[in-house]
């Protein structure tokens, strides 16, 4: 596994973890309508398929891990629109413990290193999970406008969390090997370390914001409009980090 779509698989896995954790731990669930649920949910299936798709052929025992974590997802959904709100919820969060353990199985597809592999994952699961979910709770402001600002507070608090863990991502990164064929992709990776310190830039950035995020969300109101709007920064910056930061993850032997 490596090259671009290994990068991409990592990407796709470490949202729909991040994302499924983050959600069910940000108290959301009987506050808000079903609808963001049934939006949240389908995208974290999606990216979970994305990963299966890609990686689901390199190991059986992933294949397996990246089966259920994406099964359960689905039927999460499945229960959800049928009106079985109860036990859907039961499901959701055993989608969230599957994607979790799905984590330590995906790290074997590493030759070396795979106890900091894990590592790597976890740290990127939440940073990623809590950019794409505070965008997507902010844009659900713009439905339920009654909404308590103390759930973008704690989605914003969540981003800081996440900043901070990818800084613990990166330093990981630097430990990884560069592949051999690097120069492939883009001339700059010439340079030594160009990818984590592009990394470092790029999460830099991700502070700056999450300072903005959290002064915003607790001013509340319209504020929060302001705050999604720089949810979109952040999952621009989030994104493009964890590509520089998992460009590296596939070690070589």
């Amino acid at each position: 596994m490596s090259g671009a779509a290994g990068v991409m698989s990592v990407i796709l896995l470490e949202t729909a973890v991040g994302g499924a954790v983050v959600m069910w731990a940000g108290g959301v669930w009987g506050v808000v309508r079903k609808g963001f649920f049934v939006l949240t949910g389908v995208f974290l299936a999606l990216c979970a398929a994305g990963a299966w798709a890609i990686a689901g052929g390199e190991s059986s025992t992933v294949n397996t891990a990246l089966a259920a974590f994406t099964g359960l997802l689905v039927a999460w959904q499945v229960l959800l629109l049928i009106g079985q709100e109860s036990l859907s919820r039961w499901v959701g969060l055993a989608a969230a413990v599957a994607g979790v353990a799905s984590l330590p199985a995906y790290a074997t597809l590493r030759e070396a290193a795979v106890g900091r592999g894990v590592a790597e994952l976890v740290l990127g699961s939440i940073f990623l999970g809590s950019a794409f979910y505070g965008l997507l709770l902010g844009h659900w402001y713009l439905v339920e406008r009654r909404l308590s600002k103390d759930y973008m507070i704690r989605s914003a608090w969540w981003f800081v969390a996440g900043t901070v863990m990818s800084i613990g991502a990166a330093v990981l990164s630097a430990q990884n090997p560069v592949p051999s064929d690097a120069t492939q992709f883009s001339p700059f990776l010439q340079t030594a370390n160009f990818t984590v310190l592009l990394a470092g830039g790029l999460v830099a950035i991700c502070a700056v914001i999450a300072g903005f995020l959290i002064r915003l969300s607790n001013e509340g109101g319209k504020s929060i409009q302001a705050a999604t709007g720089y949810f979109y920064l952040a999952v621009i910056m989030a994104f493009s980090a964890e590509l520089a930061t998992k460009f590296r993850f596939f070690v070589e032997g």
